[in-house]
């Protein structure tokens, strides 16, 4: 059974890729209503370290969010993934801050920069659906570090960021994959509840 899940879910994340390349281009422009669509989370506003992500591949661009978060009063973070470990941490990311392309050419900020434990994580995904489960790129740096902090009893509100049309009826997931609190679209705002998008 589980060599069977394992399949659909790759499957699941081909058919995802290929469909995110589609919407990358036929919203282009989707990002701009990011920033907008963040201050409608009223915990965003109560969050005091907040970690994005710079984008890569046909993931939404992250750009004019990232300078919003940069300039205001919150603390700003990025993730890093760290050599033998299949979690991430995230570095503070200031003027001074020196970004690196990492292993799988993601910039992220380098030794200097402070380890930080954010209260408040914006995530990348290839698809999401309704149950807050999310389809990353199959390495599951987040969904290990969603469930260490978690193990720690570290409270954090973690969103998913994405084009609405990443949306599917059911992510194909198993007792690793984490569950995410919002998911953050150019259209929409969803707060995940056990059985339903409210």
């Amino acid at each position: 059974m589980t060599n069977i899940n394992n399949l659909k879910k790759k499957n699941q994340r081909l058919t995802s890729s290929i469909k995110r390349k589609y919407l990358k281009i036929k919203n282009n422009t989707a990002y701009k209503k990011l920033t907008k669509q963040l201050l409608k989370i009223s915990k965003f506003k109560k969050a005091k370290i907040v970690a994005s992500f710079i984008s890569i591949k046909t993931e939404i661009s992250m750009d004019d969010l990232n300078q919003y978060l940069y300039k205001s009063k919150k603390i700003f973070c990025l993730p890093v993934m760290r050599k033998n470990f299949n979690y991430l941490i995230f570095r503070k990311f200031d003027k001074n801050t020196i970004l690196k392309k990492n292993k799988f050419g993601i910039l992220e900020p380098s030794e200097k920069s402070d380890e930080l434990k954010p209260d408040f994580i914006l995530t990348p995904c290839l698809a999401f659906d309704q149950y807050g489960y999310r389809i990353g790129y199959g390495g599951g740096y987040y969904d290990q570090t969603f469930f260490r902090f978690k193990k720690l009893n570290y409270p954090f509100v973690s969103v998913i960021v994405a084009y609405e049309g990443q949306k599917v009826n059911k992510v194909i997931h198993n007792s690793y994959d984490q569950k995410i609190d919002y998911v953050m679209t150019e259209k929409k705002i969803y707060k995940i509840k056990w059985k339903s998008f409210l």
